[in-house]
């Protein structure tokens, strides 16, 4: 199994680069297309000489594929609530329409797809322990006795 790296497409040597984020879209592409070359038998890496190129492309994938999906619910909103309001019945055919082309138009984003590097570490959920260990006060200040509170001010009477 060769290290390839995604930017260059050139073999990246054992220990160097950057390992890429196995996500959906990786393995649907690698199921569908069984002999497309790059992805087939291949570890895909960034190498170190590439990087700042590939966090540009990933940057710009990022950007697009928030601009798409804003236009994609910009113009399901306008299909679905413009006929309604000039005055037109309602039909569910129209928000099912709607829909389709909404999603149709947030996929263009994944033409200039580009994955995420490989952390490491997977994103667990926190545990209610934690919310509330995050949550709670620093603990410190008040045992010494010090809160960093002014205390109320008294009234003048008149």
């Amino acid at each position: 199994m060769a290290r390839i790296c995604i930017v260059s497409r050139k073999e990246v040597p054992t220990g160097h680069g950057n390992p890429i984020k196995q996500d959906a879209i990786i393995r649907t592409i690698r199921n569908i297309k069984r002999k497309m070359g790059i992805l087939q038998n291949n570890e895909l890496v960034v190498s170190d000489e590439c990087l700042e190129q590939y966090k540009k492309k990933r940057s710009k994938f990022e950007k697009m594929a928030v601009i798409h999906t804003t236009v994609a619910a910009i113009v399901i909103l306008i299909l679905v609530f413009a006929p309604l309001l000039l005055g037109a019945p309602f039909n569910i055919m129209t928000i099912f329409f709607a829909f389709i082309l909404g999603i149709m138009i947030a996929a263009l984003a994944l033409l200039s797809y580009v994955p995420g590097l490989d952390t490491g570490k997977e994103a667990k959920p926190r545990t209610p322990a934690q919310v509330a260990k995050k949550l709670a006060p620093k603990k410190a200040a008040y045992k010494s006795g010090k809160a960093k509170t002014k205390p109320p001010r008294k009234r003048k009477k008149k």
